[in-house]
């Protein structure tokens, strides 16, 4: 539960009631060598973590062709309730 979309080297997952630590909607990204990063769901900035520049540019494209699903998931997170995965296209 919780993984939004997988592509190249980033995995994206969203937690349920994960609004804590970081105060505004976000998402995870974890990397295949084990670095992970909080990127933010309103402007894509990185609120932990690093990424390189390949990383962000793919990361803000997939924001943009799923920003209407990352919402939507983020307030089901926030709610409590399964969090979809979100089909793939675009990438």
């Amino acid at each position: 539960m919780g993984e939004l979309a997988r592509f190249e080297d980033i995995r994206i997952k969203m937690y349920p009631r994960d609004v804590q630590k970081h105060k505004e909607p976000h998402f995870h990204v974890i990397l295949t060598n084990g670095e992970r990063a909080s990127v933010a769901i309103a402007n894509g900035k990185v609120l932990e973590g690093k990424l390189n520049a390949r990383q962000k540019e793919l990361i803000k494209a997939w924001m943009i062709i799923h920003k209407e699903e990352i919402w939507d998931r983020w307030n089901k997170a926030v709610a409590g309730e399964y969090i979809e995965k979100i089909e793939p296209r675009g990438l």
